[in-house]
């Protein structure tokens, strides 16, 4: 099967105006908020773009679901660091004294480095999991995780919302329309 532009772009578009397109944005961001690799935007921006009007919707799913995710990642890191964390890192050559100085840096710095890592290209995920497997107290990730996730899907929409003209003529340039 033979793919251009034009037909990849209309299959984006069917896809944002399916009833399907948030449900499946949420859950993407849930599995990509937990264990799976990936951009959380991955489904979100290209179809706010397909759809201006479904960019609140779109991205309250992906918001709900990238928090979601990263209370699993957490819950993934306290649950498994002892029978399956420990023994990779010491595998790896990371002994009692490095894992000391992560859980003592998590507890001093762990908030920001949770809200700094949902708004740079640091590992949100490989954080979260840290904060669990560190015992970083729940109430202070929950609120790290859910301030910093909520700033960044805001500042998306802002930015999907001013930038919706030139999506707008770019598409129609690039698919000659």
């Amino acid at each position: 099967m033979s793919w251009s532009l034009p037909s990849l772009w209309a299959a984006v578009e069917r896809f944002a105006h399916a009833r399907g397109a948030v449900p499946v944005t949420l859950a993407w961001n849930l599995s990509q908020g937990s264990v799976v690799p990936g951009p959380s935007e991955l489904l979100m921006v290209p179809l706010s773009i397909a759809e201006p009007r479904r960019t609140i919707p779109l991205a309250v799913a992906a918001w709900l679901g990238s928090v979601l995710g990263g209370f699993l990642a957490y819950w993934l890191g306290a649950a498994a660091f002892e029978p399956v964390g420990r023994p990779l890192l010491a595998f790896l050559g990371v002994g009692d004294v490095g894992i000391a100085k992560a859980a003592a840096l998590m507890a001093k710095y762990g908030w920001l480095m949770i809200v700094g890592s949902t708004l740079t290209p640091l590992s949100t995920k490989a954080l979260t999991i840290t904060a669990g497997a560190t015992g970083m107290a729940f109430p202070m990730f929950a609120m790290a995780l859910t301030a910093g996730r909520t700033l960044r899907y805001a500042l998306i929409v802002l930015l999907l919302r001013a930038s919706e003209g030139y999506f707008h003529r770019l598409r129609q340039r690039i698919l000659g329309q």
